[in-house]
């Protein structure tokens, strides 16, 4: 067996015995960390709303832009069979908006969704859209990119598929970014 394997079986043999201390309930914090080793199997189910990404940019005090989708939609190739890691982490970004719409919807009353990890890294990823940022050699806006930013904003919406219908899930305050 090599390192690489040993440290894999160690690591879900301690998250199987961190989870398996509270009287054999499968529950906790410790949960978590299993979904980052699987996909998000959602798309078996019927046709439904599906959460999507929206973000905008502040350019000036008071101006800001028309919202934008941040969704993966890339050119198909044949090679991608074989090799397609743009593609991967495209998938990669809106199933972490998946997890987000998720921790939403299992909120307990009374907490706040900006402490969550998905929040804050989905907040890192709307940033990094509006600002230009590429899967590969495809932006992740079909807009320009905001110059300057001085502050930007993200919505959750669930949406139908061809986007008949938008309800709106959350939507962040005004975050100031760093120059």
């Amino acid at each position: 067996m090599d390192f690489t394997t040993l440290l894999i079986v160690a690591y879900f043999g301690l998250l199987a015995i961190n989870l398996r201390k509270r009287w054999g309930i499968l529950d906790g914090p410790w949960l978590f960390f299993f979904r980052a080793f699987f996909p998000n199997w959602k798309f078996y189910h019927g046709i439904s709303q599906a959460p999507r990404l929206y973000v905008r940019g502040q350019t000036a005090p008071g101006a800001w832009t028309d919202w934008r989708l941040v969704y993966p939609r890339l050119t198909r190739r044949g090679w991608h069979l074989v090799h397609n890691p743009a593609v991967n982490l495209a998938l990669t970004h809106q199933n972490l908006v998946d997890h987000l719409a998720n921790d939403i919807n299992d909120l307990p009353d009374g907490a706040d969704i900006r402490e969550r990890v998905t929040y804050q890294l989905v907040s890192r990823l709307a940033q990094q859209a509006i600002a230009g940022a590429c899967w590969g050699n495809q932006p992740m806006i079909a807009q320009e990119p905001v110059h300057p930013l001085l502050a930007f904003q993200f919505e959750v919406r669930m949406e139908l598929p061809e986007g008949q219908r938008s309800e709106l899930m959350l939507q962040s305050p005004a975050i100031t970014t760093w120059n």
